[in-house]
């Protein structure tokens, strides 16, 4: 790796920016040129783009700054109801984090977010990244903010050899040579959008590039075996059985995964055997036992399986199923377990994980009545 000089670096940062000033993305959280960033709509962008493309993320902030047009209003929400909107944006604890920070930020701070990295650090779901990125967007600071487009940019640009998964901090010290001493906000984004739209993973754009003089493997056939990276390791797989009980009104069994893991304050059908870090099964149950039955009913098990592939582990899911009477609900199940039964019609007001959208998809799909 061939590094610059001071000079080198600041020249690579102004071309950046020429760059960007011709060719910047319009964001709905992104203020226009020349204007002065909201730093809600900062901190609630980067939250909600934590392992989401842009594409998925934008309907989902449009909507919360509608229903939450400050940071305040959102502290004041009801969980429940932050829950439902983020339904579908996945990695779930990152609702509850943000709600959490709204609250924090709201009482503590008067509902102004703190220009200060280590104040952010604190707050929950915010880590280096994302306070980088708020400082400097929100504040102009002197961040360097370092994300996964950007660790790209800086590989191929000093054809770092040595794999990503232990050239970070090296990426790190180098890409923090380059950050300006003014524009700060627009050459983070800069950076940002030049890594997604020229400097991407699989084919690069050399030939548009604004810095590929620089690079040292611009224009190369190699450039996209940048950054290098360690051979992938498999994926866990994991079996997991869902049950799907139904009363003789069309009301569907669900609980509220509390506060905890995956799917934490989330709605979701009752589940066994992936889930827990003890008691996994090794391979896709047959039939259900009276070990494994939910409320010691004859479930059934669906023939067809789904898929659903998490950011660590694969899970196959087997579905069991169960029709059961309005009156043996009241008089029984209520009784033994915190769940509720949903009209189908309100099924769109849960906070339901993507996985419960897909099972449930699955059984509309099946030849089961009533489904």
């Amino acid at each position: 790796m061939n590094e610059k000089n001071e000079e080198n670096y600041l020249e690579i940062s102004k071309n950046i920016l020429i760059w960007y000033d011709s060719n910047r993305r319009s964001l709905p959280w992104r203020a226009r040129a020349g204007q002065a960033s909201n730093p809600y709509h900062v901190l609630l962008s980067e939250m909600m783009l934590q392992q989401t493309i842009v594409a998925t993320v934008i309907p989902y902030f449009l909507n919360f700054i509608k229903i939450w047009p400050t940071i305040t209003d959102l502290a004041e929400a009801d969980f429940n109801t932050i829950s439902v909107q983020w339904a579908g944006l996945g990695y779930y604890r990152r609702a509850k984090n943000l709600h959490e920070t709204a609250k924090i930020i709201s009482l503590s701070y008067n509902g102004c977010i703190p220009n200060d990295m280590n104040i952010l650090l604190t707050f929950p779901g915010i880590g280096d990244y994302t306070a980088s990125a708020i400082t400097a967007i929100a504040f102009n600071a002197n961040s360097n903010v370092v994300d996964g487009n950007i660790e790209r940019i800086f590989s191929r640009l000093y054809k770092i050899e040595k794999p990503l998964e232990l050239s970070k901090e090296i990426i790190k010290n180098i890409s923090g040579k380059h950050v300006p001493d003014n524009r700060n906000g627009d050459y983070a984004q800069a950076l940002m959008d030049l890594g997604s739209s020229v400097c991407i993973a699989k084919t690069p754009r050399c030939n548009i590039c604004p810095i590929i003089s620089s690079c040292q493997v611009g224009g190369l056939d190699q450039a996209n075996q940048y950054p290098r990276r360690l051979p992938k390791k498999v994926k866990e797989t994991r079996f997991g059985l869902f049950f799907y009980l139904i009363d003789d009104e069309g009301s569907i069994m669900f609980t509220t995964n509390k506060n905890k893991g995956i799917f934490a304050n989330m709605d979701v059908l009752p589940s066994k055997g992936w889930y827990e870090n003890e008691g996994r099964f090794v391979n896709s149950p047959l039939n259900i036992s009276e070990e494994l039955s939910l409320f010691n009913l004859k479930w059934k098990i669906l023939p067809n399986k789904i898929t659903h592939v998490f950011s660590h582990f694969k899970l196959t899911c087997t579905i069991a199923y169960f029709q059961i009477s309005k009156k043996r609900v009241t008089e029984h199940l209520l009784l033994e377990a915190p769940i509720r039964f949903v009209k189908k019609i309100d099924i769109k007001h849960l906070a339901l994980p993507s996985l419960m959208d897909k099972i449930i998809k699955c059984l509309k799909d099946s030849d089961l009545q009533n489904y």
